[in-house]
């Protein structure tokens, strides 16, 4: 008997949940090139150095006269000197711009000055930018955050002494159209355009003609782009211009013209267009957060100006001190905040990763590479003082030294030559080779000591491998604290140390307020706090010489609850005059309470800003946070185990002609996408890098280049294409005149070609070309990248050109989507280049760039080396 049907269909399997967006991190600013260009920061402990022996004030958690400090301090004659301040201040995560303010020019400052003198000025930026990150780890939990770039340039001081610097784009400029733009509408019969005289508006860059905007509009310009060595602005608003139609007689509406292209260089003997700055742009909180996100930004929720990671946020600006010896001073403040959710987040965070550290399916649910980024040495380890030898790991003496701090470093951030890695041949007491390195560290006395230590089960000590999403040695203090913001318990236990009171015990650990003592004991737990406020205030700094700022490393993973500086500007009152009570009134500080006013912003920004917190909030090291989460973006060889992170350096190792600045902005946006696409072995990444060389002509062109010279060649090569696209264009034409127009109209025309051969009635007056690092093509290929990834590149097919995270995530999603890690693997160029390219154009030239990415990322590395070698013998290969 046959079965009857079942009553309901079977239920439809469940989609997975989508992958976690890591938050891309970048350290704040640029180490300064010596002979070449600048370079990123790698490793968090370079920048300590640096602040330590080159920053006398502004150190995280307090400053050098026993003050509250929530941020970091860059001053260009400290450590501006070693890092690139013309490149600015970059935003240390993707975000969202939610308030800023600039200086048309600074406010100063100014004391009478004795015996007839000019009086003494003392200029200072208010100008900032503060932006809104938001991360999630587990799935479902999330902690939004806060990062603050004060004391910036203001606009006077880039034109008169800094012009060739670039101004933050997200300043309100706009830009008016000079009696040098002489564009007119295309004359027809019976029509006649007196005075329609302006500057043509355009799709894209010398694209066609979508209106003229007359002479003396001012509009409104977000980014430009250079092409073929001509500068173009894309328009944001027309400010309520009207727009002349590109025709004779007819009409269109100014909308039209939002999203569309002006040039912004000379013409007929002049600039068509004059950048102008409105007086509404400066001196005032501008909150942004009424300004839409477009629909593919990572972090659109809750309006804003979206940022990424390394974009410029501003350079440092003047701030002069006034004790009268510091005249000049240009410095920047960089702080990170939140609320106290972070504690809920930390919580959850190392709850997951405790429960699942091993386990792979989990991570690879949440989209997240399985192995630990962080080796951690702990205190009381002994490092082993004699190298490894032949096949022998490295062994202690009797006179092997023992830690007395904690360390932790990104492994992406360890040396990997023979000096500093041994990898184990044959397997230690637990069973599995290891790798072993030679890490930096101190004694109790803090002299320096270095030595080996194994990176898991170590005899030597606790050594181990650690996840960001831990937190590792992250602590949260939410002790009470003075509200003048001194370190003090109280308004006259500072007074007596500043000024040098006979008090006993000025300055010992019992007069620090609660949490000052807390965070005091964390960081010197020998110390016996009789001089424990001298000890904060040099928390940060060190003599040259005098080794690894260790107390400061260890303050960068304290998280200090404590009102903000920029809040509430009262709170200072009561602190000058308890110090007056002793000095009598001195001027200065009346004009320190005047910046101090003009400084806050909290309550501006707080009223504008949805779920903005209040000014009592948690304090996060910016360099410390980064150093902590940037060493999640590494990657590892999923065969061999080492570093495939890509770096500027390794692409110009692979690619003759990329320029310093691609290999810059390629570098971090590569790795990105092959640990999120999982291009994750030597083979792979070398594949994908060889096939760069011909796509994107080694990093050097995004876009396919359509400019033909030969009528006759261009039509014999594209036929059949051409004559596909005219006729979607024009269906009542003629194959004569298909050709005829083809050989006539479309050489040297790339925009109207790319819509003739890449085009879609779909979507009008665009074109599908190829373009980004394996020159994605065809509209339904960009459809199908904007539903995976949610970027919409169909409305705006030029994100895949221009923006470099964009260009490396879309290639790696083709190469995932195809599924070419499998011929990548058994090393089949042929296979890897033939889905990329059917015609297998430049076919050697693809090979030789493979072998080459493969010799620069792997450096002979025995086990990746047998493998190729073996595959080269079977014949699936080169």
């Amino acid at each position: 008997m046959t079965p009857s049907a079942p009553t309901h269909p079977p239920a439809s399997p469940q989609p997975a949940p989508p992958k976690l967006k890591p938050l891309p991190f970048a350290f704040p600013f640029l180490r300064k090139g010596q002979s070449t260009a600048s370079s990123q920061f790698t490793d968090e402990h370079d920048i300590y150095r640096l602040l330590a022996t080159s920053e006398a004030s502004g150190s995280y958690l307090v400053s050098r006269k026993g003050m509250w400090h929530g941020g970091i301090h860059i001053t260009e004659a400290g450590a501006g000197q070693a890092l690139d301040l013309d490149a600015g201040l970059r935003c240390i995560a993707d975000g969202v711009l939610v308030a800023w303010r600039a200086n048309r020019d600074y406010p100063v400052s100014e004391l009478a000055a004795d015996g007839g003198n000019a009086p003494f000025q003392a200029p200072y930026s208010t100008g900032f930018a503060l932006v809104r990150h938001e991360m999630e780890f587990p799935r479902g939990t999330k902690l939004t955050f806060y990062s603050l770039y004060m004391h910036l340039m203001s606009s006077a001081d880039y034109d008169s002494n800094f012009p060739k610097r670039q101004k933050p784009a997200y300043w309100s400029r706009q830009w008016t159209i000079t009696n040098y733009a002489q564009d007119k509408p295309t004359p027809v019969a019976g029509q006649v355009a007196d005075g329609q005289v302006g500057l043509h508006v355009r799709r894209t860059p010398n694209g066609p003609v979508l209106g003229i905007l007359p002479q003396g509009a001012s509009v409104s310009i977000g980014k430009t782009e250079t092409v073929h060595g001509a500068t173009w602005g894309q328009l944001t608003d027309l400010n309520g211009a009207t727009l002349y139609a590109p025709v004779a007689g007819g009409y269109v509406a100014p909308a039209a013209a939002i999203t569309g292209w002006i040039f912004l260089g000379a013409q007929n003997g002049g600039p068509v267009a004059k950048e102008t700055m409105p007086d509404s742009t400066f001196d005032r909180v501008v909150v942004t957060t009424n300004q839409a996100c477009s629909p593919g930004d990572l972090q659109g929720t809750g309006g804003g100006i979206p940022v990424k990671a390394g974009d410029l946020m501003g350079h440092p600006g003047r701030y002069d001190s006034l004790d009268r010896c510091t005249a000049g001073t240009r410095m920047a403040h960089i702080e990170v905040f939140c609320d106290g959710s972070i504690k809920p987040f930390i919580k959850a965070g190392r709850n997951w990763v405790n429960a699942n550290c091993a386990n792979v399916k989990q991570w690879s649910q949440l989209g997240l590479s399985a192995d630990p980024t962080i080796l951690r040495i702990d205190r009381g380890t002994t490092l082993y003082d004699r190298d490894p030898s032949g096949s022998t790991p490295p062994q202690k003496s009797d006179h092997a030294k023992q830690t007395d701090v904690i360390q932790a470093y990104p492994f992406a951030a360890l040396p990997q030559d023979a000096a500093h890695l041994f990898t184990e041949t044959a397997p230690g007491s637990d069973g599995a080779k290891r790798r072993w390195w030679k890490a930096d560290s101190a004694d109790r006395q803090r002299n320096p000591i270095s030595g080996w230590v194994r990176e898991q089960n170590f005899a030597g000590g606790r050594v181990t491998r650690e996840f960001s999403q831990d937190w590792i040695d992250f602590e949260c203090h939410d002790e009470d604290h003075d509200p003048a913001h001194t370190i003090f318990a109280t308004t006259n236990d500072y007074v007596d140390y500043t000024l040098g009171s006979d008090t006993p015990g000025a300055g010992s650990l019992g007069k620090l307020s609660p949490l000052m003592a807390a965070i005091y004991r964390v960081l010197y737990p020998g110390g016996d706090g009789a001089q424990a406020a001298d000890e904060l205030c040099a928390l940060g700094q060190n003599t040259p010489g005098a080794g690894f700022p260790w107390a400061a490393f260890r303050a960068s993973r304290l998280i200090a609850k404590h009102e903000s500086e920029w809040a509430n500007p009262a709170k200072w009152q009561e602190l000058v005059s308890a110090i007056e009570q002793h000095t009598g009134p001195k001027p200065e500080h009346e004009e320190e309470k005047k910046r101090i006013a003009k400084l806050a912003w909290w309550d501006e920004v707080q009223a504008g800003v949805a779920g903005f917190p209040g000014p009592d909030v948690y304090h996060i090291n910016p360099v410390g946070l980064v150093g902590n989460f940037s060493a999640s973006g590494s990657l590892k060889c999923t065969h061999c185990g080492i570093d495939l992170s890509i770096t500027s350096r390794l692409l110009k190792e692979i690619f003759a002609n990329i320029s310093d600045a691609n290999a810059e902005y390629f570098s971090k946006a590569v790795t990105v996408a092959f640990g999120k696409y999982k291009i994750d072995s030597c083979n792979r990444a070398a594949h994908f890098l060889g096939q760069c060389e011909v796509e994107c002509a080694g990093f050097t062109a995004f876009r396919e280049n359509l400019n033909y010279t030969n009528g006759d060649h261009l039509w014999s090569t594209y036929r059949t294409a051409l004559t596909n696209g005219l006729r979607r264009m024009h269906p009542m034409w003629t194959s004569a005149q298909m050709e005829t127009y083809a050989k006539t109209h479309l050489i040297y025309n790339d925009s109207e070609l790319g819509e003739v051969l890449f085009g879609d009635d779909e979507c009008p007056g665009r074109d599908y070309r190829g373009r980004g690092l394996l020159h994605m093509t065809w509209l339904a290929t960009y459809k199908k990248y904007k539903r995976a990834s949610g970027i919409d590149v169909v409305s705006d097919p030029n994100k895949v050109q221009n923006d470099p995270a964009v260009a490396s995530d879309s290639s790696a999603w083709f190469w995932s989507s195809h599924s070419i890690n499998t011929p990548a693997d058994v090393n089949n160029v042929h296979g890897v280049t033939h889905v990329i390219n059917p015609a297998l154009k430049d076919f050697a030239r693809r090979k030789a760039a493979a072998q080459r990415a493969f010799a620069a990322l792997n450096k002979g590395n025995q086990p990746c080396k047998q493998d190729w070698d073996s595959t080269l013998t079977t014949g699936n290969g080169w």
